[in-house]
């Protein structure tokens, strides 16, 4: 447990944010077309999801977590356009540059509901049922977009290091998890139903 309910962690989750914000806006710069397409960084899930969980696995309590997840978030939104703003009207000198209201209050929104769920996931703490089932949620999103996203590699030839970063951390957490959860049936039988849920509703739709 790094992160605390105090003035000095909700500082760095920030600060990590404003970073996070900066470094995904720049790989928008990066090759569309590239094998490893790293700019999928930006408007894919799974940074985010490890990044969220990462939080809620260090806070000390769920208003640490839940606070935490979403100054991490609204700082990311607020750098990422900003700095595209920024760029776009002083750097490439664009004309009709325009700050992209509508999308900076779309995530922060979604950056409050994100908040919402880490608040949430820190009860997997109390053990259960209830935990077993929270374990399985980020393993189950993060399994369901690396099928999407190999699906979409092999006909486009693209996306390759989102897929590495996505198994490679459901393969991470699900095993971190399995040996947390007591209830081994509900867990795996949670990774394998919201694993397809998301699938089917979040991404079929788009390939």
């Amino acid at each position: 447990m790094l992160l605390k309910n105090n003035p000095r962690s909700y500082a760095l989750v920030s600060l990590c944010g404003l970073l996070a914000g900066v470094l995904t806006r720049l790989t928008d710069f990066c090759p569309k077309e590239s094998l490893w397409g790293v700019q999928a960084i930006a408007t894919l899930y799974g940074f985010w999801i490890l990044s969220v969980t990462a939080i809620v696995l260090l806070s000390g309590s769920n208003l640490c977590a839940g606070l935490s997840s979403f100054l991490y978030l609204f700082s990311m939104t607020v750098s990422f356009y900003g700095l595209k703003y920024i760029l776009d009207a002083y750097v490439f000198r664009y004309e009709d540059v325009f700050f992209e209201t509508s999308l900076f209050w779309l995530y922060t929104i979604l950056s409050l509901v994100c908040g919402a769920g880490a608040f949430v996931l820190y009860f997997w703490g109390r053990g259960g049922m209830l935990a077993s089932f929270l374990y399985a949620l980020p393993v189950a999103a993060l399994l369901a977009e690396a099928l999407a996203v190999g699906i979409f590699l092999v006909s486009n030839h693209t996306y390759l290091f989102q897929l590495v970063m996505d198994a490679a951390g459901a393969g991470l957490l699900g095993v971190m998890f399995h040996k947390r959860a007591s209830n081994k049936i509900v867990y795996y039988g949670s990774v394998l139903l919201v694993g397809a849920a998301v699938y089917l509703v979040v991404y079929r739709p788009f390939l």
